[in-house]
């Protein structure tokens, strides 16, 4: 697929590199039903999903159009610097508290 295509409610935003417990994967862009803030996903539906964003609907963030939150820690140690080197995102360098860790802001590049 090319980056931009429409595959059901999902829309392909590029490809990216594989991070610590992630494989490279082609990443999908499509929205929390929770609050509808955007999310990250690979292979969704299988037992290889990965998802590099957090829904902050319970605490909520201040959400910026153009904006997700990646996870980066546990098992997504090294996503959000898999995505920045992708050049799928641009870190802010703004955080979220989301319990006992924070989520990283980054403005969407594709």
């Amino acid at each position: 697929m090319m980056p931009n295509q429409k595959t059901h409610d999902m829309e392909v935003l590029g490809r990216c590199g594989a991070a610590k417990f992630f494989k490279a994967a082609t990443v999908l862009q499509t929205t929390y039903p929770a609050d509808g803030s955007v999310a990250l996903i690979a292979n969704p539906g299988t037992e290889d999903q990965q998802v590099y964003t957090v829904c902050l609907a319970a605490n909520p963030a201040p959400m910026r159009e153009g904006h997700v939150y990646l996870k980066d820690w546990g098992g997504n140690e090294g996503v959000p610097e898999a995505l920045v080197a992708a050049g799928l995102v641009e870190l802010t360098g703004m955080t979220w508290p989301t319990g006992y860790v924070e989520a990283k802001e980054a403005r969407l590049l594709a």
